[in-house]
């Protein structure tokens, strides 16, 4: 999905929306605090955009006037949202919203952080949570959003889309993990939405994994050799899924196969963020981003889990098949997190950390 909005004069709102059915006509909803919905579809034709192949006849323009709601000049708040996918690609808040910024939070995660999502929400203008479910074309259309109060979370490919959050104006901000907490919690969470959603498989947060859902059904979390098993029957495309995610994030193209290399890459593109930080210090994370933003938005602020995650986490430790899986984001998480502590003066406890944390066996 492409999508722009043109203008928005106060009694005009124009923009386009292109989806990814090119000859499909869009069809959005406006959505007015202690009003009704209103349906609405693209009403104005658009040469440029047939004329660039982006859509077969060129009726997916819209333009919002006093013909679709009588007193829009008055209106001071309002959301446009795709129909279909309920993505808003457009919001207007004359009041102004509390955090007046582009802010991308990035970590690797599957587990959705609901309570922090929800207290983000009420901050900006637009959100959205976990943009690795977007298509690279959705997820360049929501950074290269006009907006000036905009949050976005989750994992977008740096490689692809880092030069324009940087052009946009965006604040980056980073949050590490141990690769072996985060493929636990990856696997617990997929294991616990497929014993308790039918159609987890469709799952907006999960879509990415899908492909994942019947390998953690057959696992017995409490037995290595089972745990084992599941990873040697690894099909490629599962395989590539669970290949040091944090570095595939941070310093691969979408079609790239992580290498040892990429940790390189990855490590540049984070020494352009505006800050990077590790759960375990999340506190530290936490002071440091509220002085970047300039709002206390992050104070007192905790990390949702799900339990079993450290007990699982220290099994998979064990296992020198995973941890050859997770070289890449081993290395990865080790070299930053001594760079964290170096710049807060705390290495020595950090590297004490670092050890403990990946002293696991190779045992195959």
């Amino acid at each position: 999905m492409y999508f722009a909005i043109d203008t928005d004069q106060g009694h005009t709102i124009a923009g386009w929306i292109v989806l990814d059915n090119p000859s499909a006509v869009p069809e959005m909803v406006i959505k007015i605090p202690g009003r009704e919905s209103i349906p609405f579809r693209a009403n104005v034709l658009r040469p440029d955009l047939k004329d660039h192949g982006l859509h077969s006849t060129g009726l997916a323009g819209f333009q919002i006037d006093r013909s679709v709601i009588d007193d829009l000049p008055d209106i001071p708040q309002m959301t446009l949202v795709e129909a279909e996918s309920n993505l808003p690609i457009f919001r207007r808040n004359v009041y102004g919203a509390t955090v007046p910024k582009k802010l991308l939070l990035m970590e690797v995660g599957t587990f959705p952080q609901v309570k922090l999502l929800k207290e983000m929400m009420v901050l900006f203008d637009l959100t959205y949570p976990a943009i690795e479910r977007f298509s690279l074309e959705t997820t360049s259309s929501i950074i290269g959003s006009h907006a000036q109060s905009l949050f976005i979370s989750g994992y977008p490919n740096w490689q692809r889309h880092g030069g324009l959050l940087r052009e946009r104006g965006f604040l980056t901000a980073a949050i590490l993990r141990d690769p072996f907490e985060e493929l636990a919690e990856r696997l617990l969470t997929l294991a616990h939405m497929k014993k308790w959603s039918k159609n987890a498989s469709l799952h907006p947060f999960l879509k990415h994994h899908s492909v994942l859902l019947d390998i953690v059904e057959a696992i017995e979390f409490q037995d290595d050799r089972s745990i084992l098993a599941a990873f040697r029957g690894l099909a490629p495309e599962q395989y590539n899924l669970l290949r040091s995610p944090m570095t595939a994030a941070f310093g691969c193209y979408p079609e790239e196969e992580v290498q040892r290399r990429n940790v390189s890459v990855a490590l540049d593109n984070l020494s352009h963020f505006d800050l990077v930080g590790t759960r375990e210090r999340l506190p530290d994370f936490a002071v440091l981003a509220d002085s970047l933003i300039g709002k206390p938005i992050f104070e007192g602020v905790r990390l949702e889990s799900l339990p079993g995650v450290d007990e699982l986490a220290a099994t998979l430790n064990k296992i020198g098949m995973i941890a050859d899986i997770l070289d890449e984001d081993i290395a990865l998480y080790s070299f930053a997190a001594e760079a964290i502590a170096a710049a807060l003066g705390d290495q020595t406890a950090i590297k004490e950390e670092v050890q403990t944390t990946f002293e696991g066996g190779r045992d195959r």
